[in-house]
């Protein structure tokens, strides 16, 4: 019963230290933010070249399917568990543009479930967000 009783706790914490990375994240702040290795574009372009990754994602606005496809850079949203439904959710998150994206998972990576991860071998016992 004590042991139940310290892992609710843990999740309780866990889950407000998550909830003040998220106003942090609404807030401006960056402490959740990764570096990806390129510059962030600063305005959306509907232009279809192989530098703008979401120009296949802005036809759905000109197709009327969309009224403001822009404003999805103005929402954050944290994805907990970063397993085989999380890590595909955030990778989809990421492709379509939305503003933060905050990560959270204890776990680590482990070669026994490699097959349903999209993790590398290399990446075996790093956590799945550093992964």
């Amino acid at each position: 019963d004590s042991e139940v009783k310290s892992s609710v706790a843990g999740i309780r914490n866990a889950l407000a230290d998550l909830a003040e990375l998220v106003v942090e994240a609404d807030n401006g702040g960056s402490g959740a933010v990764a570096a990806s290795g390129r510059e962030k574009i600063t305005a959306m372009s509907s232009e279809v070249v192989s530098s703008n990754p979401y120009s296949r994602l802005m036809a759905l606005k000109r197709m009327g399917i969309v009224d403001n496809y822009e404003d999805i850079r103005t929402f954050s949203v944290a994805v907990v568990g970063i397993g085989g439904v999380g890590s595909v959710a955030a990778e989809m998150l990421t492709r379509c543009g939305i503003g933060k994206l905050i990560l959270f998972d204890y776990d680590v990576v482990e070669l026994a479930n490699m097959n349903r991860l999209f993790f590398r071998p290399e990446h075996s016992g790093l956590s799945k967000v550093e992964a």
